[in-house]
């Protein structure tokens, strides 16, 4: 087995705190307590509809729940695993690419464009799947480093209360929206084969005090948009809603970070393509907040909802001030549709009719593929 290095970063209660400075403007986001969501408060319920309706981004409030402490608690545990991930020779790390029209596994530094010009962005990580870390090893369905293995129980502890969380957020999301909670929920079964996984992620130190080195493009959770039409008056948020074209595939992010780096476009912006926002604005700081994931939701809520949800362009860039001068790491885990989920607007008294409702729609595991090449990628096996 490769020589695996001690871990050497990650030191979580000595990095400095987010500069209280004006040059780094910050984004406000709704704080929604997952204990009042379980708990059914209408208060809390329309504050969090309202919420994804407008920016598409909230804290959430993690204490108090066994799902909520689980996320957080064990947020740190993910993240010494990954630093020891990381912490692998390259040459080791490489050997888990993603394979043919796949995502799971490394993407090296460098294999993604950060902007039009193809400037490689300057981030790694490594997509640890939900499905194999919840089966059993012979059930797997591709090799994983030791390290990984050696903390399968930790990783799948965390898959199921994240997905557990992302599906309470999609129970009042369709409540409100006048559709069956199992409209939903068929569509992202935990044990149903799909694109859902723990990211870790690893941003460089600033190597310059200029900003920034995009370290992440500018994008949606998942959205490379084409043959879009013009829908002004549905939500503040959307000057438009796209067809069948377009390039979908998340339903619901959580992030889990301890220093800054993730912006947020100020006027929510989402459908001129990848890379690029196609409104005027500027990019605002999301601060983390200890207690908190960000929430956010991704395409695929928009496009099952005829665009009533929202979801926000961001982006991630060296940690600003003091926080720069360390590695920034996060821990995400996406709740996707399953692979064989239809990707089609939802039937709801709160959702308006789309052009393609009659269709049968496309299945969520191309679009994912179709998406990543959109951005550019040149980590995926299409051979």
């Amino acid at each position: 087995m490769p020589h695996r290095e001690e871990p050497t970063e990650f030191h979580p209660d000595q990095f400095p705190p987010f500069p209280d400075d004006p040059q780094f403007p910050s984004v406000n986001l709704e704080t929604i307590s997952l204990k009042a969501l379980e708990s059914n408060d209408p208060t809390e319920r329309e504050r969090a509809f309202q919420a994804f309706k407008g920016r598409g981004f909230v804290y959430l409030e993690l204490a108090g729940t066994d799902n909520g402490d689980t996320i957080l608690h064990g947020a740190d545990e993910v993240a010494r695993a990954a630093e020891q991930t990381f912490a692998l020779p390259l040459e080791e790390k490489l050997r888990y690419k993603p394979g043919n029209r796949e995502l799971f596994g490394y993407k090296n530094v460098g294999a993604t464009n950060a902007d039009k010009a193809g400037t490689p962005d300057t981030a790694e990580f490594f997509n640890v799947s939900k499905n194999d870390m919840i089966v059993p090893d012979s059930e797997m369905r591709r090799a994983w480093p030791s390290v990984v293995m050696e903390h399968k129980p930790l990783f799948a502890k965390y898959c199921r209360a994240s997905h557990a969380t992302g599906l309470l957020i999609m129970d009042l999301l369709a409540d409100k929206l006048g559709v069956p909670r199992e409209e939903i929920r068929q569509r992202h079964r935990i044990e149903d084969h799909a694109g859902d996984h723990i990211r870790f992620t690893r941003g460089p130190p600033r190597k310059t005090a200029e900003m920034p080195e995009i370290q992440t493009p500018s994008h949606t959770d998942f959205g490379t948009y084409v043959a879009c039409l013009p829908l002004p008056l549905l939500n503040p948020c959307h000057s438009q809603v796209c067809s069948a074209d377009r390039q979908i595939c998340n339903s619901i992010t959580i992030l889990m970070n301890w220093l800054g780096g993730l912006q947020v476009w100020s006027t929510s912006s989402r459908h001129a393509g990848p890379l690029e926002p196609d409104v005027p604005g500027e990019w605002l700081w999301v601060k983390p907040r200890r207690g908190c994931a960000i929430v956010n939701l991704g395409d695929a809520a928009v496009k099952f909802t005829n665009g009533v949800l929202c979801s926000g362009r961001h982006r991630v860039v060296p940690s600003p001030g003091e926080q720069g001068k360390v590695p920034r790491y996060s821990i995400v885990y996406f709740v996707r549709p399953t692979d064989s989920s239809r990707l089609k607007t939802l039937r709801g008294s709160g959702i308006p009719a789309a052009e393609d409702q009659d269709e049968e729609g496309v299945e969520a595991k191309e679009w994912i593929y179709r998406q990543a090449m959109g951005l550019g990628s040149r980590h995926i096996d299409v051979t």
